[in-house]
Formats: C-alpha cells, structure tokens, sequence
C-alpha cells in the first residue's frame, strides 16, 4: 500500500550495456536538498561501468562461495550419517 510518499526519484534511461533499460534512484532523505544537476551527476556516476564493477565485486564475492561450501559440507556430513545409520 503506497501512503503519501514524498520520495526524490532520478531516473536515468539508455543504460549502456544493453541489460537494463532504466535505472532507478529513490534519493536520500538527507540529501533531497541537493541540485538536481549534482544528483543527476552521481546517478550517472553510479550507472557507468566504472562504478558498477565495484558493486558487481560485492554481489559475487566471497560470501557466496563460504555459503556455498558449507551447504556443501552440511550436505556431505548428513549423507556420512545416513550411510552409517543404514
């Protein structure tokens, strides 16, 4: 349910790199007072390759892989158990 939402929205379209068509940015409450230029700037800042591969890094990093491993060793802990129990 949306309620009187008072929200800054930067909206950046032909996002290079052919994956998404728009991008968008909900501004800081803080930050609402700023020019629309220095926003529009960081917006681009933040949509340009540059920037994206610093957040990319963070999404696939290793955070992944130690959750991946210890599903994995859960996993072959329980079949050890299931065989011994058998």
């Amino acid at each position: 349910m949306l309620r009187g939402v008072n929200k800054k929205i930067i909206e950046i379209n032909n996002v290079e790199g052919g994956y998404f068509d728009k991008v968008l940015f909900f501004v800081n409450e803080e930050r609402r007072s700023e020019p629309d230029s220095v926003l529009s700037r960081q917006a681009e800042k933040y949509v340009s390759e540059k920037e994206l591969l610093k957040y990319k890094k963070s999404f696939s990093g290793g955070e992944t892989s130690k959750v991946l491993l210890k599903m994995a060793i859960s996993a072959g802990i329980g079949l050890a158990v299931g065989i011994l129990l058998l």
